[in-house]
């Protein structure tokens, strides 16, 4: 759920698709966040220079993450 804050860099680097958990989650979870990263990644499209990830958009899937938890997955280990 941390990936709006990278989406211009992930633009920049080419990446094509980002995985959306799903598994195991209730329809309305994943229906919230994938609203939420349509309208990221419309904006960031529209102007990825300026791009910002927008405090309301972070508030709302921090209301959804189990524990208060995020993760950048494999992008951010701190023994790289």
């Amino acid at each position: 759920m941390k990936v709006l804050e990278l989406l211009p860099d992930l633009m920049a680097s080419g990446v094509k698709a980002i995985k959306v958990e799903g598994r195991q989650r209730s329809k309305a979870y994943v229906a919230k966040v994938t609203r939420i990263l349509r309208h990221a990644l419309d904006t960031c499209f529209r102007n990825p220079d300026n791009f910002v990830a927008d405090a309301e958009w972070i508030e709302q899937l921090n209301m959804l993450a189990e524990g208060s938890c995020h993760t950048l997955g494999a992008y951010h280990r701190p023994w790289q």
